[in-house]
C-alpha cells in the first residue's frame, strides 16, 4: 500500500470509527441515563451477574478467527465459510450449555429470577455468531462507514423498545430485551448490508491454517474476558445485588469513555497496520505514533472525568447512584492502563506473537489472583483499588515483553506516554481546586471540564506539542 494511501485509509478509518464510537456512545448515554432514572440498582445487578457470560462466550464463539481473517493477507471464500460454520456450532453449544446451567447461575448468585433472564439473554451467543463474518470482511476493507451506520441503528432501535418496556413496568426485563434486541438488528443488518452469504464449504486445511494463529488469540482473549469481568462474578456472590448495581452502573459508564478511546484507535489501528505488517520500520515508527496519540488524548480524558465524577453521576444519574461515584473514579484510572495495554496487545497480534499475547494473558490473570487473594474479604472499594495496582502492574509488563521482542524499549515507550501523563496530572491539581469554591453541581462539572481543557491545550501549546501541532493541522485540512 502506497503512503499516500496509506494516510488517506487511516484518516478515514479514524473518522469512521470516531463516529462509530463516538455516535454509538452518546445513544448509549441518552438511553442508559433514561434506563437508570426508571430503574434500581437491583436490576442492573441482576443483568451484570450474567456480564461474564456474555462476553465468554463472545471470545469462544469468535476464537480469535476474526483477528486471523483480518491480519491474513489473502482470503478466499473456503476461509470465510469455514469460520462461519465454525463460529454458529460454536455458538449453540454455548447456548445449549448456559441453558441448561441457569438454575446454577441462578444458585450461585442467589437470584432465581437469573433462570429465564439467562435463558433469553444467552440467545446473543447465537445472533453474534450469525454476522461475526460480515462484521469481519467490513472491517478488512476498512468499510468503517457501514459498521458505524448499523451499530448506531442497532442502539437507537433497541434503547427505544427498552424504554417503552421500562415505563410500562417491565422492569429488568428491559434489560433483557435491549440486550437481545441491540444483537438482533445488528444482525439482520450485517446479513442485508454485510455483502456476503455463506455457501456449503468447509475445509479442514483452511480451519488448521487459521486455528495455528487464531488459538492462542482465543486463549488470550478468554482470559482478558476473565481478567476484565470477574469483579462482577465476584461483587455479585461476595456482596448484595444492590452493590454489584452500584458497580455494573460505575463500570457501565466508565467502560463508555475507555471503549471509545480505545476503540478509534484499535479498530482503525489493527487492519491498518495489518498492511503493512510486511515493512517492520514502518509499522514501529506508525506504532509509536499511535501510541503518543493515544497517551495524548487518553490521560486527561479519563483523569479529568474521574476528577468530575461526583457532578457526572449526580447531573447522569440522580442522587440514587451516589454510591457509584468512588467506583466510577477508580474504574477510569484503571481504565488508562487498560487502553494503552490494550493498544500494546493489539500491535503483538499484528507483529504475529500470538504466543507472547498468551503468555501475557496467564500472567495478568496469575497477578489478578494474587492480588484477590489479599483484597477479596475487604470493602469494594479497597477491592477496586486493587484492580488498579494489578493493570498498571500489567501495563507495564506488557511494554518490558514488547521492548524485548521488536526493539521498542520500555524505556522509549515511557517517553513517548510520560509528557502526556505528566501534563494531565499538573492539570488535575490546576482543576482540583474548583470544587471548593462552587457547589452547584451542573456549574462545577462545566467550570471542572472547562478549565481541564484549557489547562491541558495551553500547557501544549506552551511546550509546542508534536502530537497537538499534527491534530490541529489535520482538524485544518479536513475543515479544507
Amino acid at each position: 500500500m502506497e503512503e499516500k494511501e496509506f494516510r488517506k485509509k487511516t484518516r478515514s478509518a479514524f473518522v469512521w470509527n470516531m463516529v462509530d464510537r463516538i455516535g454509538s456512545q452518546l445513544m448509549s448515554v441518552i438511553i442508559g441515563i433514561a434506563l437508570a432514572r426508571m430503574l434500581g440498582a437491583a436490576e442492573y445487578g441482576i443483568t451484570g451477574a450474567l456480564a461474564i457470560f456474555i462476553a465468554l462466550s463472545q471470545a469462544l464463539t469468535d476464537s480469535g478467527f476474526s483477528a486471523a481473517l483480518v491480519r491474513k493477507q489473502h482470503i478466499t471464500e473456503t476461509d470465510y465459510n469455514t469460520v462461519f460454520y465454525y463460529n454458529l456450532l460454536i455458538s449453540v453449544a454455548l447456548y445449549t450449555a448456559g441453558y441448561f446451567a441457569a438454575p446454577t447461575i441462578a444458585q450461585f448468585f442467589g437470584e432465581p429470577i437469573l433462570i429465564p433472564v439467562a435463558r433469553v439473554l444467552f440467545t446473543v451467543f447465537i445472533f453474534n455468531a450469525l454476522c461475526l463474518i460480515q462484521n469481519a470482511k467490513m472491517v478488512k476493507e476498512i468499510n468503517f462507514r457501514k459498521v458505524a451506520t448499523i451499530n448506531v441503528t442497532a442502539i437507537i432501535l433497541s434503547g427505544i423498545i427498552a424504554l417503552t418496556m421500562a415505563i410500562k413496568g417491565y422492569g429488568v426485563w428491559a434489560l433483557v430485551a435491549q440486550i437481545t434486541i441491540q444483537s438482533f438488528v445488528k444482525m439482520i443488518m450485517q446479513w442485508v448490508w454485510g455483502g456476503w452469504k455463506p455457501r456449503a464449504i468447509f475445509s479442514w486445511q483452511s480451519f488448521r491454517e487459521l486455528f495455528a494463529f487464531s488459538s492462542n488469540i482465543m486463549l488470550a482473549n478468554v482470559l482478558n474476558v476473565l481478567f476484565l469481568n470477574i469483579y462482577s462474578a465476584i461483587i455479585g456472590r461476595l456482596y448484595t445485588s444492590r452493590e454489584l448495581g452500584y458497580y455494573s452502573q460505575a463500570n457501565k459508564w466508565s467502560d463508555m469513555g475507555v471503549t471509545t478511546l480505545y476503540g478509534i484507535i484499535l479498530n482503525s489501528t489493527y487492519t491498518l497496520f495489518s498492511a503493512i505488517q510486511n515493512d517492520p520500520e514502518r509499522l514501529i515508527r506508525s506504532y509509536r505514533k499511535s501510541m503518543k496519540l493515544t497517551a495524548f488524548i487518553t490521560f486527561p480524558a479519563l483523569l479529568g472525568l474521574s476528577l468530575a465524577a461526583r457532578p457526572f453521576i449526580l447531573i447522569l444519574l440522580g442522587d440514587k447512584w451516589i454510591e457509584s461515584i468512588p467506583m466510577f473514579s477508580l474504574l477510569l484510572i484503571a481504565g488508562i492502563f487498560t487502553v494503552l495495554t490494550s493498544l500494546n496487545g493489539n500491535f503483538i497480534r499484528i507483529e504475529g506473537s500470538s504466543g507472547l499475547a498468551l503468555r501475557l494473558e496467564i500472567f495478568k490473570v496469575s497477578l489478578f489472583a494474587i492480588v484477590l487473594a489479599f483484597t477479596w474479604h475487604l470493602p469494594i472499594i479497597q477491592l477496586l483499588w486493587g484492580m488498579v495496582l494489578t493493570r498498571a502492574i500489567v501495563y507495564f509488563v506488557s511494554i518490558v515483553a514488547i521492548g524485548r521482542r521488536i526493539g521498542y524499549t520500555w524505556q522509549q515507550q515511557l517517553i513517548d506516554v510520560m509528557p502526556s501523563c505528566a501534563t494531565a496530572l499538573l492539570m488535575i491539581c490546576f482543576a482540583y481546586p474548583v470544587q471548593l469554591f462552587i457547589s452547584n453541581i451542573y456549574l462545577l462539572f462545566a467550570t471542572q471540564i472547562a478549565v481541564c481543557i484549557a489547562f491541558y491545550y495551553a500547557i501544549n501549546r506552551y511546550i509546542q506539542s508534536d502530537i497537538l501541532n499534527e491534530l490541529l493541522s489535520a482538524i485544518k485540512k479536513s475543515g479544507r
